[in-house]
């Protein structure tokens, strides 16, 4: 029972952090539109603890990879989904 506890809250934990949403700001490196990602070299979040770092990020809406140019300055939304961390929003 104490083990079916434990997992339990285990799962809820993890359910409740992937719909948390993370901030971020940095810049555009590349836009692949094929594969519908971007690279970003962006600053510290932390939110996540993670420091700043250049990494590659899915796109929720294709519709926003027009948003995005090499070399401009952004502020970014992610949040968790399948194991990774994807843009749901741009400023």
């Amino acid at each position: 029972m104490k083990r079916l506890l434990l997992l339990f809250s285990a799962v809820i934990f993890t359910l409740g952090a992937q719909a948390q949403t993370h901030q971020g700001v940095g810049v555009v490196k590349s836009v692949d539109q094929a594969k519908g990602s971007v690279m970003i070299k962006h600053e510290a979040i932390a939110s996540l603890n993670w420091p700043g770092m250049t990494m590659g990020f899915d796109i929720r809406d294709k519709q926003l990879l027009a948003r995005f140019k090499p070399e401009q300055k952004i502020s970014f939304e992610i949040v968790a989904e399948k194991g990774r961390y994807v843009i749901i929003a741009v400023k």
